[in-house]
């Protein structure tokens, strides 16, 4: 008799989560739905959104900032083409970047890993959110994580010396930028998608390969709305 009324409970259990219902109409059950209470959480959740997309986008824009001074050494220690999308140009038997190439002082390295690590924490920080929002800090995350393995390959190959394993060690570490700067990209677009969708503009935060590149940090409000 017990196992029936188990199996009974586990049947109506099972109806109760899967099966969908209007909220204004009485729930199965007995199973009260309170339309006021739908409203609050619904409402709760927008707020959510509208609090997360403000961090996110203050966030990217400060962290673009703080970061052009990495980007900038990175870009003489390992030179690239002038689109984001380049990876570092090399000699085909060596390996090595083409161009003059400027290694990094341990000094240098150790400022550039102090910044990625802040940023990292920063970003990090951002709570979760909805799907899109979530987009937004992953790629914002795996850039700065790249950033960091980044600097780690370049230290790799300053102490390397001049040999071929270090032409590879700075090819690995220019292509690690790159995809860093790639990942931001994901973030970065997802942001502008919200900004647009939230009728604030266009925000244009991507991480460039140096601070002659353009990154569109500031919101493009649309004409007409202020």
């Amino acid at each position: 008799m017990a196992a029936v009324a188990l199996v009974a409970a586990a049947t109506a259990l099972i109806l109760l989560v899967t099966q969908p219902w209007d909220t204004a109409a009485p729930a199965p059950d007995g199973i009260q739905v309170d339309p006021a209470r739908v409203a609050e959480l619904e409402a709760a959740e927008a707020e959510r959104d509208v609090e997360n997309l403000t961090a996110a986008a203050e966030l990217a824009v400060s962290a673009q900032e703080r970061l052009l001074p990495v980007m900038d050494g990175l870009y003489a220690a390992l030179p690239a083409g002038d689109e984001p999308g380049d990876a570092s140009a090399a000699d085909a038997s060596t390996g090595e970047p083409e161009g003059e190439r400027k290694p990094p002082t341990a000094a240098e390295l150790g400022q550039w890993r102090d910044i990625v690590a802040d940023v990292t924490a920063d970003v990090e920080a951002l709570p979760s959110g909805s799907s899109e929002h979530n987009i937004v800090r992953n790629g914002l995350v795996l850039s700065t994580e790249l950033l960091g393995d980044t600097l780690d390959v370049l230290e790799l190959a300053g102490e390397s010396g001049g040999s071929g394993e270090s032409g590879r060690l700075f090819a690995v570490a220019g292509d690690l930028r790159t995809r860093a700067v790639d990942a931001w990209a994901v973030g970065a677009v997802q942001l502008d998608l919200q900004y647009i969708a939230a009728d604030r503009g266009h925000l244009h935060a991507f991480l460039p390969l140096h601070s002659g590149m353009s990154e569109e940090g500031e919101a493009e409000v649309p004409h007409g709305d202020h």
